[in-house]
């Protein structure tokens, strides 16, 4: 297994605990705390799955992941958010995200998502 991934997260107990669990000798992990930050990485380099926090976002998380899902239609994309209403995980699902986690986040399963899109 192999890969790239972008961590997308302010909170540092998780961005760090998410770098820990998925850095492998093969697998590529970075993060950024900053939601602008986010789209140019993925301009500079080209990720096989990315997790993004909402909750670190200065504008509206959906509109992020449409952004996401044009810039990089493929890529498997992680979603994690303080928001429990099932409206916001229906819209974010038809936005084809593989896995949307609710705060407090499991992270074993967050990670398995992304791994399963690796291998």
């Amino acid at each position: 297994m192999k890969g790239n991934i972008l961590i997308a997260c302010r909170d540092n107990e998780c961005r760090i605990h998410l770098l820990r669990m998925l850095s492998k000798p093969t697998v590529t992990v970075d993060s950024v705390t900053e939601d602008e930050d986010v789209l140019l990485q993925m301009l500079e380099k080209d990720y096989d799955a990315l997790i993004v926090d909402l909750d670190m976002l200065s504008f509206d998380g959906l509109k992020m992941v449409k952004i996401l899902r044009r810039m990089r239609p493929k890529v498997p994309l992680v979603v994690i958010s303080n928001d429990p209403s099932k409206e916001l995980g229906g819209k974010i699902l038809q936005e084809g995200v593989i896995y949307y986690a609710v705060k407090p986040v499991h992270l074993e399963a967050v990670k398995q998502a992304v791994l399963n899109c690796l291998a």
